[in-house]
């Protein structure tokens, strides 16, 4: 369970639950588009507020990350959805592409904050000890009732000029 790199991003992280997709494996997909892939990748619902707020709330707290964004409603994203057997469509978890494995539901969320700066690294680190099967059930609660709670903008977010260049853009 613990990975022995020391206290930091990786060292409360259980085995991947995405083992069965080995790094990079969409490279050969011809169905994903090529992309940048050397910075972590977030895929969040552009139409959905709590995810578009989330995306300028990580962005507004660590302006020269290291992580990229990216809507759903966008053909990369789509394809990568597609290509690990989920439904784009439905959009019934947030996932982040990082050193070419996804990362989903809880673990994404975890992953997310561990791209950020501290304390917000730390937090994700902590979030870890949760296990995956109640971390999960919360991020489900959460992912279900997101539209009625906080509501859907009708047009897909957009980054203005100033944050233009966190967002993916097809190589």
């Amino acid at each position: 369970m613990i990975s022995g790199k020391g206290f930091g991003a990786e060292c409360l992280m259980p085995p991947d639950q995405n083992e069965k997709h080995p790094q990079y494996t969409y490279r050969n997909d011809p169905g994903v588009p090529s992309f940048d892939d050397s910075k972590p990748l977030v895929i969040f619902d552009g139409h959905c507020v709590l995810c578009s707020s989330g995306v300028q709330w990580m962005m507004a707290r660590d302006p020269d990350g290291e992580a990229v964004f990216a809507a759903i409603q966008e053909p990369v994203p789509r394809a990568l959805y597609v290509h690990y057997g989920l439904d784009p469509d439905a959009f019934d978890t947030f996932m982040v592409l990082a050193d070419g494995k996804p990362f989903l539901r809880w673990r994404g969320v975890c992953k997310a904050a561990r791209l950020m700066p501290a304390p917000w690294k730390w937090l994700g680190a902590l979030g870890r000890i949760l296990p995956d099967f109640i971390g999960d059930r919360v991020y489900d609660f959460v992912q279900r009732n997101r539209i009625g709670w906080f509501g859907a903008h009708e047009t897909c977010f957009a980054p203005d000029d100033a944050t233009r260049g966190r967002f993916l853009t097809l190589s």
